[in-house]
């Protein structure tokens, strides 16, 4: 993909590459591609579409005049907002974000706690053999402690699981940036090697840096 016309953001991290333009999301649908799944109720508007940047992790194949980008394209952050206009087919130009998808910060996004600590480690430990000892690449946090399972082989089937236990209620995402009494729940990060074409993760899966409210 070609881009004429853009304008490089200024960020307090010098080594990010990051610009800023406007796109026809619908016309180039089939190849921006999400890495987490949405939810039914995410209340976009109209409103909501005009005064905010849909953020893409994309790969620089050439800057100059034109803007270069390989034409596979993750949602960094926008999910809804992208699913709003692709199902609504709203034939338009958005303000959208293009970070190098090399340069992005990703972490795994927290999850508040809806039972007690006691009954979620037994349901973690009998339902997955989860314990402290570190015999895996793989790991449920709580409260920054870490419990590792040889059952779960992959990234995927981590979170899957996670899946599992947001679809019980047993943890609810929260911001990395709020506060909560409840204890916090974490799982080991997804990286950007992770993201397919082929493969969308739970709801709220990662917590992405930088961030824009543009």
């Amino acid at each position: 993909m070609n881009l004429e016309s853009y304008k490089k953001l200024q960020l307090n991290n010098f080594e990010i590459t990051a610009y800023k333009t406007k796109l026809n999301i619908l016309n180039n649908c089939k190849i921006i591609f999400p890495h987490e799944e949405t939810i039914h109720d995410n209340r976009i508007t109209n409103s909501i579409l005009k005064n905010s940047a849909i953020v893409l992790g994309v790969i620089f194949e050439n800057i100059d005049k034109t803007l270069t980008i390989k034409d596979e394209i993750f949602i960094l952050d926008g999910h809804h907002r992208f699913k709003y206009i692709v199902q609504n087919s709203i034939d338009g130009m958005f303000d959208v974000v293009l970070l190098s998808i090399y340069d992005i910060k990703i972490e795994s996004h927290n999850s508040e706690l809806l039972i007690s600590d006691d009954i979620f480690l037994n349901k973690i430990k009998t339902e997955e053999s989860f314990s402290q000892k570190n015999e895996s690449n793989y790991y449920i946090s709580l409260n920054n402690v870490k419990y590792f399972s040889k059952k779960i082989i992959n990234i995927n089937e981590l979170y899957l699981y996670k899946k599992q236990l947001l679809d019980e209620s047993i943890i609810s995402p929260i911001k990395n940036s709020d506060k909560t009494n409840k204890s916090i729940v974490n799982f080991t990060p997804i990286t950007s090697k992770n993201f397919s074409r082929n493969r969308v993760f739970p709801y709220k899966s990662t917590w992405i840096t930088p961030r824009f409210n543009l």
